[in-house]
């Protein structure tokens, strides 16, 4: 069997050691592709376009899924988002800034950029966000470090500091005591501009052995808590290289994996990386529109152990996010998607009985199968917010899956670099679904790719052709809506034809 191979789209078609295409599947594990499940919508539509979510638990178990647009912050209950912004229309959020939304305890913070001030909700105590209390300053990003709430790329003020970060007092996200002071150092409240790295693009909490990390347009900091007087150390493990999208920063575990300028890495605690070099990275960076980077979402899939970022890629509409590109941290190995939402996040469901499905109508007409999680609570799944601005989840009908092999010639099967082929037919090794078989071919390495079929499988499970050619490749597609586990690779019935 011709197995179909770590998808490689920056290695030459030609001998390729891996697959040339892997399209609207998952690389679940090492010998196989599984389907891709499409976006299956579950409560009704937000007014405009999500600019940042985050499922949050409170410590009684009970869960909050929250999202913020340019306007207002929401909060999920049952099959609507209700309005709990501190007033209705209160918040003014740039088109490029993204709401990032966290938990100290019970409190959630929100943060939007430097047009409003950080916002706190107590779960299951607010009714409505607030200003957070203390004065804080307005941020781009927040994270929970260690037993404080840090902000960074930071408007004090008048003054736009986009290479500072600022702490809040310990235990206390309320307290933001005037830097210098005697009640700011007995609280150990500080903030840090960093020398190196141009902005702050990401603040994440617990990477590897380290209390924090934040990354900047150009260099990573590693952050450990050293207590008073100097509260926090700095450290630049990383220079020339930080982040390109803040929200394509992912924690998971000791781990964080993020998009730098020069392709996908993961960030241990002490240095990055590459996972996507000589593999995608390539492909990926032509396809990004790099006008709405700003765009870019990434999320983990618990699952099935992957990362998945969504981007607006070649033939995106306005910016809006087109495309997945997916990573398995156990294989090592990607795919691709074409999935348009407008951004994917972890969510944490909040749990429905047979009671609560009675708000979503019909129950024959669900989209989202009663076996899925999201029906659950209480677990973590990868969620999106569709085109039209509907939390959506994976758990719908198979995308068409394509995959192809990599291109051989009578080297690879007779050791005979100018043997021609002839190819009589191809099994591909799917276990469901239902299934065409394309031949793709040419005559020299110079020479333009022509395509037999796509030819359907007979009852043998034989795609049958009559090709002559020196140089040939399979693409095996599975047709959407079907059902099917793994696709594993292809058999050929091929013969010499010859020398010439």
């Amino acid at each position: 069997m011709l197995e179909f191979g770590e998808f490689l789209p920056d290695q030459a078609a030609y001998s390729n050691p891996g697959s040339t295409e892997a399209k609207n599947c998952l690389p679940l594990t090492n010998q196989s592709y599984g389907p891709l499940p499409s976006l299956s919508t579950v409560v009704d539509a937000q007014p405009a376009r999500p600019q940042g979510a985050a499922s949050l638990q409170e410590t009684d178990g009970t869960q909050f899924t929250f999202c913020g647009d340019v306007n207002n912050l929401y909060v999920l209950t049952a099959t609507v988002f209700d309005e709990i912004s501190k007033s209705t229309g209160a918040y003014t959020t740039a088109v490029t800034d993204q709401w990032d939304i966290i938990q100290y305890g019970n409190r959630v913070v929100a943060v939007n950029g430097h047009t409003d001030a950080p916002q706190t909700y107590v779960m299951g105590t607010s009714t409505t966000f607030a200003d957070l209390g203390g004065s804080p300053p307005k941020a781009s990003h927040a994270a929970v470090i260690g037993n404080f709430v840090m902000l960074g790329n930071i408007k004090q003020g008048s003054d736009v500091v986009p290479n500072r970060v600022h702490w809040s007092g310990i235990d206390n996200p309320e307290y933001w005591p005037t830097i210098g002071s005697a009640d700011a150092a007995a609280n150990q409240s500080d903030r840090q501009d960093l020398p190196t790295g141009l902005s702050v693009e990401a603040i994440t909490g617990a990477v590897g052995g380290a209390d924090g990390a934040v990354f900047m347009r150009e260099s990573i900091y590693r952050v450990n808590y050293e207590g008073a007087p100097f509260v926090f150390s700095f450290t630049e493990v990383e220079r020339g290289r930080g982040t390109l999208a803040g929200k394509s920063v992912v924690n998971v575990g000791p781990f964080v994996f993020f998009l730098a300028e020069q392709g996908f890495f993961v960030f241990d605690g002490t240095q990055s990386t590459p996972i996507g070099s000589q593999k995608i990275d390539r492909y990926f960076l032509n396809d990004l529109d790099l006008n709405f980077v700003d765009r870019v979402t990434g999320a983990a899939d618990p699952i099935n152990k992957q990362v998945v970022w969504s981007y607006p890629g070649s033939g995106n509409s306005d910016g809006t996010p087109n495309k997945l590109i997916i990573y398995n941290w156990e294989t090592q190995r990607w795919s691709y998607g074409e999935t348009i939402a407008d951004l994917i996040f972890n969510d944490t469901t909040i749990g429905y009985d047979l009671d609560g499905l009675n708000a979503f109508g019909n129950m024959d007409t669900l989209t989202t199968s009663l076996d899925d999680r999201f029906w659950v609570g209480g677990f973590q799944s990868l969620s999106a917010f569709d085109v039209t601005h509907r939390l959506a989840t994976f758990s719908g009908a198979a995308l068409e899956a394509t995959m192809t092999t990599t291109e051989f010639g009578g080297m690879e099967l007779f050791s005979k670099p100018n043997e021609r082929l002839f190819v009589n037919g191809i099994r591909p090794h799917v276990d469901g679904g239902t299934i065409t078989v394309a031949l793709k071919f040419r005559d020299n390495p110079q020479g333009n790719v022509s395509t037999d079929g796509p030819n359907v499988v007979d009852s043998n499970g034989m795609a049958h052709f009559t090709r002559s050619c020196r140089y040939a490749r399979a693409t095996v597609v599975v047709a959407a809506g079907g059902t099917w586990a793994h696709a594993q690779g292809i058999d050929m019935d091929v013969a010499e034809d010859g020398e010439s």
